[in-house]
């Protein structure tokens, strides 16, 4: 490998919550069932040919955009809290690093080797890092001296995307759908109340409050993609449910948008942009993604989570889109991907004098560690 040489390795939407059993029962709302291929994935990048080399330890970056790690599927005594105080961010914190203890020692061996390091971008399911004693101890967790700041592990929430030299951005995704969008500008209320909140958006609240709720009678509720068809065939043939399911969103969502609240903050510009995009079937944002390369000529690589679609398209133009996909099992309604997944896929890219080349790949295990998409 050339000395000028970084590899980057992109990987977002796994979830970990707060393990199989948690509270005293199996836990339904732990998504995350890999944390032994997990931790084959970070130890293989930090070891053999991506150890070391003839010409130094090797460059690696393990970058996790967004939603690796999920607080609104932890509940706390029982239910789902949807004023996150700092304090009520840190249980739900501790509750995930016991509950995958495996995989956060095989993020800090990362760390610990040579030219290692794990950069963080928040997505909309792990909004809790813009507390900052949330950042420290995750930090801290990771960091192979417990260092805190570190020069090993860094968790970016200030903006949301990062460009990297030969053109590549990267993005959760989330902010380009207004249900999800997050406010990088005030993230984080202080109200009357006893301590600062989160300023969570509408399907954060949905999340907390309609899919958890009802998860324990059809636990595929947050695996099925497109939401808007999983409705119309519930309505044929799952009558009774359905119609509780778009009663409790609809319910909650005048709640959350037109009632006025401390715990709360709303605006009608987001809210018209939400009604707008429900009008659209199968939003998995390649049409934003299109736009940002058409819009930034400097940039050629975009890559995206948060859809749980994982997709590399080439275009006529040389541009490249990546969605890095997710590694919990989905049901895609969606007749482009129609059926049950589950992909463990990650974008794979090789930085060298300026340019990029980047890939989305598998993980497949030990013998044959990843392979082209």
């Amino acid at each position: 490998m050339s000395e000028l040489e970084k590899i980057k390795i992109v990987i977002s939407d796994c979830h970990l919550s707060a393990g199989r059993f948690y509270e005293g029962r199996l836990n339904a709302h732990e998504d995350f069932n890999f944390d032994q291929e997990m931790c084959a994935f970070i130890d293989y990048f930090s070891s053999g040919i991506y150890g070391d080399s003839l010409l130094g330890p090797v460059d690696v970056e393990l970058f996790i955009n967004g939603d690796y790690l999920d607080f609104l599927n932890v509940p706390y005594q029982g239910d789902f809290e949807d004023a996150i105080s700092e304090d009520l961010s840190l249980i739900k914190l501790e509750a995930i690093l016991a509950g995958h203890s495996e995989v956060m020692q095989s993020l800090k061996r990362f760390a610990s080797q040579p030219n290692k390091k794990i950069t963080y971008l928040i997505g909309n399911h792990d909004a809790d890092l813009f507390f900052p004693k949330v950042r420290e101890r995750i930090i801290r967790e990771w960091d192979p001296e417990g260092q805190f700041p570190s020069e090993k592990v860094s968790i970016i929430a200030d903006r949301d995307r990062v460009r990297y030299e030969g053109g590549v951005e990267i993005h959760h995704g989330n902010q380009f759908e207004a249900v999800h969008a997050l406010n990088f500008e005030m993230p984080i209320l202080k109200t009357f109340l006893d301590q600062p909140i989160l300023n969570l958006p509408w399907g954060s609240f949905y999340v907390l409050k309609i899919v958890n709720r009802l998860k324990w009678e059809r636990e595929f509720i947050d695996k099925v993609r497109p939401v808007k068809v999983f409705v119309l065939f519930g309505l044929l043939f799952d009558t009774w449910f359905t119609v509780r399911f778009v009663f409790l969103s609809i319910f909650y969502f005048l709640k959350t948008r037109f009632v006025y609240s401390p715990r709360r903050h709303s605006q009608l510009r987001v809210t018209a942009e939400i009604l707008k995009q429900e009008t659209d079937f199968f939003l998995d944002l390649e049409r934003q993604a299109r736009k940002l390369l058409d819009q930034e000529a400097e940039v050629k690589v975009i890559i995206f989570g948060h859809t749980h679609k994982p997709m590399n398209k080439v275009y006529p133009d040389g541009k490249q889109y990546i969605n890095t996909g997710t590694w919990t099992k989905m049901i895609n309604l969606d007749w482009r991907s129609f059926g049950q997944q589950f992909c463990l896929t990650f974008a794979f890219i090789r930085i060298k004098n300026g340019e990029a080349q980047c890939e989305l790949r598998q993980w497949v295990g030990e013998h044959s560690p990843h392979k082209t998409f």
